[in-house]
């Protein structure tokens, strides 16, 4: 098991944070596991599946939030507090998704248990983590998509 340094406190507040930032940030954790950063805005349209402007508008957001920083014309990077909250978000959707399959026979879409873990509160998500059989505790660990059987199976 892998355990978590950083506190809940250090992090916003989850309704300070819309779905959709969650998955940009996610994604951007995502892309950067994979490649390093920083990750462009065409990497993070053909991953999410979004315009090149809801890109440049998010990341406009989430910089002006301090969850990453942007250089024009070469992309984005996880600040040390927006990778921390990419990372707990990671972790609760992935602690939904195995504690549906796990204890109910139920695989989910990594979409569709993000969506689930948006509507619970911390509690319940430790919860979940606790009856599922996860490599972390509290937030992702993984360093590449190789680490981690959720990341190497998922689109975000």
């Amino acid at each position: 098991m892998c355990h978590s340094d950083h506190s809940a406190a250090e992090l916003p507040p989850k309704d300070e944070l819309t779905p959709a930032e969650g998955r940009y940030l996610c994604g951007v954790l995502y892309r950067s596991l994979r490649a390093g950063p920083p990750v462009t805005n065409r990497e993070l349209t053909d991953l999410l599946g979004v315009s090149g402007a809801s890109v440049t508008g998010m990341s406009k957001t989430l910089a002006d939030e301090g969850l990453l920083t942007h250089e024009r014309y070469h992309g984005v990077t996880l600040t040390a507090r927006g990778d921390r909250l990419a990372r707990r978000l990671l972790w609760q959707r992935c602690a939904v998704e195995q504690c549906f399959a796990d204890r109910l026979g139920i695989d989910l879409l990594a979409e569709q248990a993000a969506r689930i873990a948006t509507e619970l509160d911390a509690a319940q998500i430790d919860s979940l983590g606790d009856c599922a059989t996860l490599p972390c505790t509290s937030r992702c660990e993984a360093t590449a998509p190789a680490d981690c059987d959720q990341l190497r199976s998922t689109d975000t």
